[in-house]
């Protein structure tokens, strides 16, 4: 190639192998790649260049994100120890939502009464984010639990959690939490 350009003459106008004048380097803007001369191919090279460095970090971040992502679950309490959280559940929980979960009697028809969180409640109607915040900052401004944060930690809430599903039967636990609750009414 470098033989070329040492051959190439430079066209004058006029000259009847010019180039038109659309195509002249006097009419193409600042910094713009000349023609005949190789430079055009640079800039290629320079732009697929950027276009790879671009798509590399594009796939590097998408590599990131989905990296943090547990698709093992949809679940917060995928790593949650439900023993644990009956202990706790028993300790914290069971004055005002019962044994297994039943709620306060005529928890429905009480103004504010202690739900039941087992499958005849309404707890599985929420993601588990949802359930976290209840438990550690208070379900509703009126409500009569205390928020608990402080006390326990977010993973004791999260095993609390885990150990509430345990109550509920495996077909609302597997097809039916949060979003999906509309599907099993």
């Amino acid at each position: 190639m470098r033989w070329m350009s040492k051959r190439k003459r430079q066209r004058k106008p006029g000259h009847r192998h010019a180039l038109p004048n659309s195509a002249s380097n006097e009419s193409l803007p600042a910094g713009a790649p000349a023609t005949g001369n190789g430079s055009s191919r640079s800039a290629t090279k320079r732009v697929f260049g950027t276009i790879a460095v671009i798509a590399a970090v594009v796939a590097a971040l998408f590599i990131l994100v989905v990296g943090q992502i547990d698709f093992s679950s949809g679940s917060m309490t995928a790593s949650a120890k439900p023993a644990h959280g009956k202990a706790l559940y028993q300790q914290y929980c069971v004055g005002c939502h019962g044994f297994e979960g039943r709620g306060e009697f005529n928890w429905q028809n009480r103004e504010r009464g202690a739900p039941a969180l087992d499958s005849s409640g309404h707890a599985w109607h929420h993601e588990d984010a949802q359930l976290l915040g209840m438990i550690l900052d208070k379900p509703a401004p009126d409500s009569k639990m205390p928020p608990w944060r402080g006390v326990l930690t977010r993973e004791d809430a999260l095993d609390i959690i885990a150990y509430m599903k345990t109550t509920w039967t495996p077909h609302i636990r597997d097809n039916c939490q949060g979003a999906k609750h509309m599907n099993c009414m």
